[in-house]
């Protein structure tokens, strides 16, 4: 009865695969998990788990792809693209969020001038590239950094990061059209997953280094270890996110070029340009070692 309820267990850890994989060798997986041998455990070991979950990443990733550093490549650009656009709506909502905190509501047809119509378009380019319909979403990313800046220069003149998003995943989405066609591309749902993993990172209070009092500037540091730590074991198991965080990034960086001093915005991070660096490095030695593995293999 017990090695009944633990298979039940092992099989729901397993849905973390995709599917096809599932089909092809949950089966053995249970059979090497369970053994032969009577059990009288309930429940996989913590070990266990995250195995599973880490090998469930690393097929996501394509480590069982017939070409694993294609899918690295292609599939890295195509969520890149996805998760500058994201992360740009993201900073966008919260500006216009704080702008109608602080006296937009009696001005709102100037907050939708300077900056909605931007929101909405770039909302627009994202919903088209998770749809699928990329050549869709690369005229509204063009259309997101031209139409709203010849309505008003807001976003340009003062080079926040949710003008630059649509900039620089414009190039991404039109480099993902040349995708080869034997690389499948990203699942809609795991690309949502990855983008929302991304994003996380990016909400982590670097900025609460710079607080005066102690205690805050301890979270601050315990949050930005936990959150790092925990991006990072996904994401040396999927390294198509040490792909995909890159241009998410780089907005911090293209910030930091237009503006001088503090002011508080969700990107104007201390380590902006320093993570920039980091996460170039770490994306080539993803390609490079997934490339030797490959070689390896045959």
């Amino acid at each position: 009865m017990s090695s009944d309820v633990l298979e039940k267990r092992y099989r729901l850890l397993l849905r973390a695969y995709p599917a096809d994989y599932r089909r092809e060798r949950a089966d053995e997986l249970i059979d090497t998990l369970i053994g032969d041998e009577p059990t009288t455990r309930r429940w996989p070991s913590l070990r266990q788990a995250a195995s599973l979950i880490r090998g469930a990443l690393r097929v996501h990733g394509g480590s069982t792809a017939p070409r694993p550093t294609a899918v690295l490549f292609w599939q890295g650009i195509h969520l890149g693209a996805i998760a500058v656009l994201a992360l740009g709506a993201l900073i966008g909502l919260d500006d216009i969020v704080e702008a109608f905190r602080f006296g937009g509501l009696s001005d709102p047809l100037t907050v939708l001038r300077n900056q909605g119509i931007h929101e909405i378009v770039l909302i627009a380019a994202l919903v088209a590239l998770v749809a699928g319909r990329a050549r869709t979403a690369a005229a509204l990313a063009v259309a997101a950094a031209v139409v709203p800046t010849a309505i008003s220069t807001y976003l340009f003149a003062n080079g926040l990061p949710q003008w630059w998003a649509p900039v620089v995943a414009t190039p991404l989405i039109l480099l993902g059209l040349r995708r080869p066609a034997d690389v499948p591309p990203a699942p809609r749902a795991n690309a949502v997953l990855v983008t929302t993993g991304i994003l996380a990172l990016h909400l982590i209070p670097a900025g609460g280094f710079r607080m005066v009092d102690p205690g805050a500037r301890a979270a601050a540091a315990a949050m930005v270890i936990v959150g790092v730590a925990a991006f990072l074991w996904v994401a040396t198991a999927d390294q198509r996110l040490l792909i995909a965080v890159v241009p998410t990034l780089l907005l911090g960086t293209l910030h930091q070029l237009d503006n001088s001093g503090w002011t508080g915005e969700l990107l104007r991070r201390p380590d902006a340009l320093p993570s920039l660096v980091v996460a170039v490095l770490m994306a080539v030695v993803a390609v490079v070692s997934t490339q030797l593995r490959q070689r390896t293999r045959a």
